[in-house]
């Protein structure tokens, strides 16, 4: 299959692609997604990468799944590692190669897969799309090739708790040019989904004309029905909202304006035919009642016009989701505090976004909270913004189906069709940005509910306040151990209280502070860019180091004394204290973070919570933060 590149290779077959991501996107996912990210060298990572065959573990997962994707770069030449992939408790990986080695091993895979099986190496950013399964666990190592190498970055995304690959394998023979790849027990992969036997019947909306300050409705459509494409034309000038209603809900479930809707691009999910004439292909289900609204906000008239690709169905089945689309905007960012993509409650799955406006990609990235409300939240993290969207090194281009990147002002998307964030109680969506920035940003995802569940700026109103400090540097020995109690290097609470300030530092760039503060996003408190109240992290080496040291502290009033069951998710050492005295200590978690149940005794009145927490090497590259929160609603306020 024919694959875009920044180089100009053959257009795909969008509408062959279109057949094999869209058909069943809107089918709700039940299973569990997992990230690791890493930005490692020897200058960053003391004590590691040492020598040819240096070994390093990326991940080490139990139970069913597989891993969906994997994306590295590396500077030019030879590859810096040997990949082995050990699944189900092999002692000898059955997957085994260099970066170059897989990728390339995938173009001449004969059985189709993956909606595309192969993406070129484009300015030394290597994808790996075939899905991995394993019934009982998976371990990735890779395996140090060249004596020493510079800056490697890495993200691999799996799912846990699915068996849609059951009984399937993915085997390797062979090595470097000679790599071959095959799977056994793979169940049929068709190349393209077969096609629904129901009718897909284009409707021409009614051209009107909508003064300035006003709204019209272009269609009422009756349901039980799927829209499989939407197609708008509008004045390029013209400054118009999109707002879409499903089976009389109050709210819209898709809100946003029209051009950042769309973008600029001509791929998969979103097709620009000519500027001010594009269609959106991510399907829209419906069970009674369909509402297109176009909104002029801006000073002279526009004319519009389109038409919808309506499939009618039997019914609306209750695995299905409502497509959902959101529109935000960070007016000025001060960058520490993130830009708020998504944040919604209820079930369903995120797909992805598209974002406009993000300045430097260094500045930061992507972070995920999934049902940071239930019992089992997941955190998804990634690393430099220009990775999340396959590419590396500022590169640009397609990777249909999954991405297209113009620029960062211009606009860039990615849709997780390999990999999808289900979530039963919320998602909530950052993204890291530089300071004095104006990002936007358009969510899309499918929700069992046609209501709009968003809360603006993260829930704001909700949000608790946290006193802050750091980071401070841990003291290490030359292997990257630390040679004290990391919290040492801490000040006391009493002396932030009194107003001292205290020097906090990054790998260079040093800067004196006292308490600072932050909000938290629903439970989640995110300290990844704390730093930035003193200094701008730039150049990206800022970002790096062996660990440092933070504090967080709020209060809390409950109204009788009592012992309140909290939930608590860290990924590296951490303490919570509560009105003086330790409750609890936890150590480094492997696959980043895990969530414990505390028992935090409060008494009648104010209480003090204090949380001394560290940031090192680990699978979530450089975040720093927690979620705290009480297990029944009555804990606090």
């Amino acid at each position: 299959m024919a694959v875009a590149t920044a180089s100009g290779a053959a257009e795909p077959d969008l509408a062959l692609l279109r057949g094999r991501v869209l058909e069943d996107i809107f089918v709700l996912r039940d299973y569990r997604p997992g990230k690791n990210s890493f930005v490692e060298s020897a200058e960053r990572h003391p004590g590691a990468w040492t020598n040819i065959g240096y070994r390093y573990t990326l991940l080490d997962v139990r139970g069913q799944g597989s891993l969906r994707h994997l994306w590295t770069t590396r500077q030019a030449g030879e590859p810096f590692f040997d990949w082995e992939f050990f699944v189900d408790g092999e002692t000898q990986p059955s997957l085994r190669g260099t970066d170059v080695g897989l990728v390339e091993a995938t173009r001449r895979l004969p059985t189709p897969v993956g909606p595309v099986n192969y993406f070129p190496v484009d300015n030394q950013a290597f994808n790996l799309f075939l899905p991995i399964p394993f019934e009982r666990s998976l371990r990735v190592d890779v395996v140090q090739r060249l004596p020493q190498f510079w800056l490697w970055f890495c993200q691999l995304d799996y799912r846990l708790n699915d068996d849609s690959l059951r009984g399937a394998r993915l085997f390797s023979q062979g090595s470097g040019t000679n790599l071959s790849l095959a799977y056994v027990g793979l169940p049929h992969q068709p190349l393209a989904q077969p096609p629904s036997s129901l009718p897909r019947v284009p409707h021409a909306l009614e051209s009107k004309t909508i003064p300035p300050g006003q709204h019209r409705t272009l269609a009422q459509l009756t349901g039980p029905a799927i829209v499989r494409e939407l197609r708008l034309r509008w004045p390029t000038n013209a400054a118009l909202r999109l707002r879409v209603r499903y089976d009389g809900a109050a709210g819209d479930a898709v809100n946003s304006p029209v051009a950042q809707f769309f973008g600029p691009f001509r791929g998969v999910s979103y097709f620009e035919h000519t500027p001010g004439d594009a269609s959106c292909y991510l399907p829209m289900p419906f069970r009674e009642k369909l509402e297109l609204i176009l909104a002029n906000e801006g000073d002279a008239a526009a004319d519009v016009a389109g038409e919808v690709v309506v499939e009618k169905v039997p019914g609306f089945a209750p695995s299905w989701g409502y497509f959902h689309a959101r529109h935000q905007r960070t007016e000025r960012t001060d960058g520490h505090r993130l830009h708020q993509v998504l944040y919604a409650r209820g079930r369903g799955h995120w797909l992805g976004m598209t974002l406009y406006r993000t300045g430097h990609d260094h500045g930061g990235g992507d972070f995920a909270v999934l049902d940071g409300e239930g019992e089992t939240p997941a955190f998804l993290h990634g690393i430099n913004g220009e990775d999340y969207f396959t590419f590396a090194w500022f590169g640009r281009g397609a990777h249909h189906p999954y991405a297209i990147a113009h620029a960062n002002d211009v606009g860039r998307y990615r849709h997780h069709f390999e990999n999808v964030y289900p979530f039963q109680k919320s998602v909530a969506i950052e993204w890291g940005a530089f300071a004095d920035l104006s990002p936007e940003s358009v969510a899309v995802w499918y929700q069992d509910s046609p209501e709009d569940t968003t809360l603006a700026d993260g829930a704001r109103a909700e949000s608790a306040v946290w006193d802050v400090f750091g980071p401070v540097a841990i003291l290490h020995d030359a292997v990257g151990r630390a040679t004290a109690d990391p919290f040492s290097v801490l000040p006391s609470v009493a002396d932030l209280d009194a107003g001292k300030q205290f020097e906090c530092r990054l790998v260079k760039e040093r800067f004196r502070s006292g308490w600072q503060k932050e909000w938290t996003v629903g439970p989640m408190l995110n300290l990844t860019y704390i730093a930035r109240h003193g200094t701008k992290v730039d150049p990206e080496r800022e970002l790096g180091g062996m660990g440092h040291a933070f504090l967080a502290r709020r209060f809390v009033v409950a109204d009788t004394a009592r012992t309140v069951p909290c939930l608590f998710a860290h990924d590296d050492p951490a303490e919570v204290w509560a009105n003086g005295e330790r409750i609890y200590t936890g150590a480094q978690h492997f696959n980043g973070f895990e969530t414990t149940t505390l028992q935090l005794p409060l008494r009648a009145g104010k209480n003090e919570i204090v949380v001394r927490l560290t940031n090192y090497f680990n699978r979530n590259f450089n975040w720093t933060g927690f979620l705290l929160r009480p297990k029944t609603g009555d804990g606090w306020r």
